[in-house]
């Protein structure tokens, strides 16, 4: 089978190889990565990726159209692709989704084994906090962010609700494919079987258009999560904040967007399974000399970045109010609002 990905990046540098590897090990043979305004070097990772015959690399159609909505550039561009037709599965994600399935040995196969017949599978986003952690750090970010949402209730919202990606087969035949979910023509006509995370249909709620979001009962985790890495540490968050929302240039993440992403109500380690696998391919990887010289130098780029940021005296203000809202809210943190300052 052909598994699509289709995903925009913009200064990932830092994160592109593990993402990638774990990616291709639990079986997306079809990575599409368009990338765009990159100034650590992700693009140039990306293409020797390419060069590489791991992935396929595009320029983001923002470079020459100038609209800045990226995000939503790719999405209608991929779908003047006729490989979307031809693959198998097709998915949209973003570069701080890991596609993390617990059905069987947490593989592709594994989840197509779980859910016989299905067209279209709606899955959750499951979002990950910081974990306490304060600074930029080497290392595979599986490892460093353990701490999630609980699989249930409520944080910082009055109703359950839970963001949605999907997987759509070449079965469903989708007027087009969405970020979150296909889009359909004359759903009553259909014929489509469209289920949850746990396998279950939600023809109820599913009426042919975009499903951005799943409520109570109809989210679920229990044979695939997507693990959102939305903030990442303290000085990452910064770093997001200051490189500007995909879609919208005139919006930045704030104290409130931390507070609703920084969310550490349980332990999850369900990726980890593949940690050892994906660190070592990404060692392998690195061994090319010129693959390896970008992801150094991209990580040495995002240190400085952060460097010239906390000498920003709104900028550190920030990251001293993230650091406290996080000891306030979850406890105290793994390096210390002090060792931070």
């Amino acid at each position: 089978m052909r598994i699509t990905s289709v995903t925009p990046m913009k200064d990932e540098g830092p994160y592109i190889l593990e993402w990638v590897a774990y990616h291709r090990l639990i079986g997306i043979n079809d990575i599409i990565v368009f990338s765009n305004n990159c100034l650590d070097g992700t693009d140039q990772m990306l293409e020797r990726l390419d060069d590489m015959g791991i992935i396929r690399h595009l320029p983001n159609p923002s470079m020459f159209t100038g609209n800045t909505h990226h995000h939503w550039q790719v999405i209608n561009y991929m779908n003047t692709f006729p490989r979307m037709r031809r693959s198998d599965w097709v998915l949209s994600m973003d570069a701080d989704e890991y596609l993390c399935i617990r059905a069987g040995n947490g593989r592709f196969e594994d989840l197509m084994n779980a859910m016989p017949g299905a067209d279209v599978i709606s899955f959750n986003q499951l979002n990950f906090g910081s974990a306490g952690r304060n600074k930029i750090a080497e290392g595979l970010q599986m490892r460093h962010y353990t701490q999630a949402q609980a699989y249930d209730g409520t944080h910082r919202t009055r109703t359950p609700r839970r963001g949605v990606k999907s997987l759509t087969s070449k079965r469903a035949n989708p007027k087009t494919f969405g970020n979150h979910s296909p889009i359909f023509d004359k759903w009553g006509k259909r014929d489509v079987t469209w289920v949850n995370g746990a396998g279950e249909s939600i023809a109820e709620v599913a009426d042919g258009s975009q499903i951005k979001s799943l409520g109570a009962p109809h989210f679920s985790y229990d044979l695939v999560q997507l693990n959102h890495y939305a903030v990442r540490s303290a000085e990452n968050f910064l770093i997001m904040r200051d490189r500007g929302n995909a879609n919208h240039a005139d919006r930045t993440a704030d104290m409130k967007y931390w507070m609703k992403y920084d969310v550490n109500q349980q332990e999850n380690r369900e990726i980890l399974r593949f940690a050892d696998e994906v660190e070592a391919q990404k060692e392998e990887w690195c061994k090319d000399p010129e693959l390896g010289h970008l992801h150094r130098a991209a990580l040495k780029y995002h240190q400085k970045w952060i460097g010239r940021l906390r000498k920003d005296e709104d900028a550190h203000k920030l990251f001293m109010r993230c650091v406290r809202t996080h000891r306030r809210m979850w406890g105290s943190d793994d390096e210390g609002a002090d060792a931070a300052a």
